[in-house]
């Protein structure tokens, strides 16, 4: 079935949920006000720490540390309610915006991608030291059954230090949104489609393509916008290129441009695999300002709708294969 439009969006914001955010107005401002109160007795200590500081007179330590002490309770408060409150959100809002795409899908706010399904899309190879995300959407258009959520995965680094301290580093591999869907065919081997690497700095990026890491030869397609925009590898040439029609290529140009981020995708195990890179939280309450406005719902629904859309995008539910 096709997304529906703004105009949709818009009626739901009006109907419903810009009630629903109005009563959740007075929760937002008492989250604030515990906020900005652990800030003004953090301040508070400020000058007895730089007298301290100053002199070395522990005097003024006694005179700074019962404002730290009473800080505590507000942060510890707001961080309780804050969660309690992002609960609301997702239950009262988002979910209404999954059910505006289709009214039978589930969403679910604190569940995720299972870490061995994306294991298996192969995309990123990366050791995973750490790994979380939420609010998993699942459900079927047509014919094809598909699930998405929101991920991040993180790689750790240890290094010492010239004074033989030691350091810890946390590297983002993925932060983004995650799409399984089923595409109907058993495939024989493996085939990665990756953002094309040939125009990064010095030309290196051509000869990283050279080297697959283990998924297996690049496949060279007739196609010059779409090899602008992929490099493609795969563990069988042939079917590699029958996945990758002239029509799948068309339409993975035109999902590229609609997305408007860099675009990973994996075809193992009779699974498509789509990793799209986000750079900030999604699906959460904005805390600092109104919760009233319908900028970030915007926001959040073009993402819903632009993951949900990948079935209809690539044509998923066209099914010319049969499961062999």
């Amino acid at each position: 079935m096709p997304m529906k439009s703004a105009d949709d969006f818009i009626k739901l914001y009006s109907n419903n949920l810009a009630p629903i955010l109005r009563d959740l107005e007075p929760e937002r401002k008492a989250l604030l006000l515990l906020f900005w109160t652990g800030i003004a007795l953090l301040a508070a200590s400020a000058p007895g720490f730089m007298l301290l500081l100053r002199s070395g007179q522990p005097v003024y330590l006694l005179a700074a540390a019962p404002f730290v002490i009473v800080a505590v309770y507000p942060f510890y408060r707001f961080k309780q309610k804050k969660l309690a409150y992002a609960d609301v959100f997702k239950n009262c809002v988002i979910r209404e915006l999954a059910a505006l795409i289709d009214p039978h899908f589930n969403y679910f706010p604190h569940r995720h991608i299972d870490e061995e399904d994306y294991r298996e899309s192969e995309l990123f190879r990366h050791r995973i030291d750490r790994y979380r995300g939420g609010d998993l959407v699942e459900g079927a258009l047509g014919a094809t059954h598909f699930f998405f959520s929101e991920l991040i995965h993180e790689e750790q680094h240890e290094s010492t230090d010239a004074k033989g301290r030691r350091q810890t580093r946390w590297e983002i591999v993925f932060k983004g949104l995650f799409f399984i869907a089923d595409f109907n065919k058993h495939f024989h081997g493996k085939t990665y489609v990756v953002p094309d690497a040939r125009g990064s700095f010095l030309g290196l990026g051509q000869l990283f393509e050279k080297w697959s890491f283990g998924r297996g030869d690049i496949v060279e397609l007739e196609n010059p916008e779409f090899d602008a925009l992929f490099t493609v590898y795969g563990t069988d040439q042939v079917e590699a290129r029958y996945i990758l029609s002239s029509s799948m290529m068309d339409s993975l140009v035109h999902f590229r441009s609609k997305a408007d981020t860099p675009v990973h995708l994996s075809f193992i195990n009779s699974k498509v695999c789509v990793a799209l890179p986000v750079n900030k939280n999604l699906f959460e309450p904005k805390i600092f300002s109104s919760g009233v406005q319908s900028a970030c719902l915007r926001d959040y629904f073009r993402y819903l709708a632009l993951v949900a859309g990948i079935v209809d995008d690539l044509n998923l539910n066209l099914r010319i294969w049969g499961k062999v």
